[in-house]
């Protein structure tokens, strides 16, 4: 347990800065607690000290010997609270002097020679690092951005390189360090919880670009990336929603510049930056002439160079999304058709968001799945990419098509996504009472006869029975053919079935062809034969 101690002090002192009044301030509470003797601990083990304090309420407090600022305490403090540090001062204190340790933490920290003369730096260089460290965290987009940067150059950039689990949690104590300035007021603290997050976003997408042949470093900050964007996404409609204050229209007009960027490539995850993009401009954005002038800006940038490249589907799209936001939809149609196959996925926002309006206005995207989902899924090499691709679609498709009464859309959306929307599309020909072209999907599917409800073949039968002969014939030569006594005895199941159908069909002569037929192809199948003379089917 000591040397445990004696590392977490380090990384104690690694994370406190002692000329930070609010590192200060954790530190002098912690040593007072610990001091007025108001610290119980309650269990110890090899990388956690459980243990009680009393402050102005009793609070429980974890500290973490391993990763410090994953610790934990019922007071609910964003970073290393005074109860953590208290706990950690008591429990010190039967090791070494926390005398000491004050005093070292507290202390210059001293260099050698070299190491001096290695951070030799130009004024330009000091000038910059003062101006960092002077940063004021006031009220205002530019100061929060500059916060992220520097508190991400100091706690994230340096540890490139590290073994990831190491980076995962230089992460973590970089968010906590992004927490422990949130303001208090509940309608800023959403807002500055979406600002600092967006511009994480924007340094992570930089960290990718820089560092994007380190396979293993890349992986952490492209998760990252990817938790970042949905955690956005699911931020803007309720900072859109809250109250807000009139103070806030500068920070809306600050991040626009920002968030045009989202539209430049050359970082991957194209998919996401476009979602975000458009969740922005559709819900927090919603000044019309922000949103036209954006239009003008991005038709302006869609020049003859771009042509083929992902900004050209970048800027395409983001013109489509505005031009539908103004409800000038031929532009956007007209827009539309400039995209191929690989602008599949792209259109279930647009689903999603006009199925909130107007759903008329969605049928030319859902024309559009329907010219060039068949392509698109035929590169997806992962079949259940394709199947969930198909599934996701399936549920907007067909409320969408339901609600606008044009079915004759929703089975061209199935015919174009089989074998995947198979039993989608078996359900919706049942329910308009297709039954011929239900049972030539089934027979064309190779689906069994077991595998059919017996509630859809008694209405298939009750309606029009001729129309289910083609699936016991299919089912009858499937079980033949597995030359076995079981299947010899469901295939006579299947034949007796079939008896009932064409006598009330009034064709016994039909049927008493096709069994004279069936029995002398299978004359050589005497177990077979011998079933069929059990079900009297043929004269014994």
């Amino acid at each position: 347990m000591e040397r445990e101690l004696l590392l977490v002090g380090e990384r104690l002192a690694e994370f406190l800065e002692a000329g930070n009044p609010d590192d200060s301030d954790v530190v002098n509470q912690g040593l007072h607690l610990y001091r007025q003797g108001l610290v119980e601990i309650k269990e110890e083990v090899a990388d956690t000290i459980a243990a009680e304090v009393q402050d102005v309420t009793r609070h429980k407090a974890r500290l973490n010997l391993i990763f410090p600022q994953e610790g934990s305490c019922t007071c609910e403090s964003r970073f290393i609270c005074r109860h953590q540090l208290a706990v950690f001062f008591s429990a010190y204190s039967e090791h070494a002097s926390v005398s000491d340790w004050l005093a070292e933490w507290k202390a210059p920290k001293m260099e050698s020679a070299s190491q001096a003369l290695q951070q030799v730096k130009r004024a330009s260089e000091l000038l910059k690092q003062a101006e960092e460290n002077s940063i004021i965290l006031d009220k205002s987009y530019p100061s929060w951005k500059r916060f992220v940067e520097v508190t991400f150059s100091d706690h994230v950039e340096p540890h490139i390189g590290e073994p990831n689990y190491m980076i995962e949690n230089h992460i973590q104590t970089y968010f906590k360090r992004l927490s422990s300035k949130a303001p208090m007021e509940r309608e800023w603290k959403l807002l500055y919880q979406f600002v600092t997050k967006f511009c994480t976003l924007q340094l992570t997408l930089r960290m990718i670009q820089l560092h994007k042949s380190q396979t293993q470093t890349i992986r952490v900050f492209y998760a990252l990336a990817v938790d970042l964007a949905e955690e956005l996404h699911e931020t803007v409609q309720p900072l859109s929603r809250q109250a807000r204050p009139f103070a806030f229209d500068p920070f809306v007009f600050s991040i626009k510049e920002d968030v045009a960027k989202l539209l430049d490539g050359g970082f991957g995850l194209e998919y996401e930056k476009i979602d975000l993009y458009r969740e922005i401009w559709s819900y927090l954005f919603s000044n019309s002439s922000w949103r036209r002038e954006e239009l003008e800006r991005i038709k302006a940038d869609i020049p003859d160079k771009y042509m083929g490249t992902t900004e050209r589907t970048s800027y395409t799209l983001a013109a489509i999304h505005l031009s539908l936001l103004e409800n000038q939809d031929s532009q956007a149609i007209g827009l539309l058709h400039e995209l191929k196959k690989d602008a599949c996925p792209y259109i279930f926002y647009w689903l999603n968001l006009l199925a909130e309006s107007d759903r008329s206005r969605s049928i030319p995207f859902i024309e559009f799945i329907i010219a060039n989902v068949q392509e698109f899924l035929a590169e997806l090499s992962d079949y259940y990419q394709r199947v969930d691709f198909v599934r996701t679609f399936t549920t907007l498709v067909s409320s969408c098509c339901f609600k606008l009464k044009r079915t004759d859309l929703l089975e061209k959306f199935y015919r174009a996504t089989l074998p995947h929307s198979y039993w989608n599309y078996a359900n919706f020909l049942f329910e308009q009472g297709q039954y011929k072209k239900w049972v030539e999907m089934h027979i064309y599917s190779e689906i069994s006869i077991d595998l059919i409800s017996s509630e859809s073949i008694k209405e298939v039968v009750s309606k029009e029975p001729e129309l289910i002969l083609p699936l016991y014939y299919h089912a009858v030569q499937e079980k033949v053919s597995l030359k076995n006594r079981p299947a010899y005895k469901q295939a006579v199941r299947y034949l007796k079935k079939m008896r009932t159908i064409y006598k009330k069909t009034k064709k016994e002569d039909s049927f008493e062809r096709y069994i004279l037929y069936v029995a002398d192809s299978t004359k050589r199948l005497r177990a077979f034969q011998e079933e069929l003379k059990r079900g009297k089917l043929i004269d014994v």
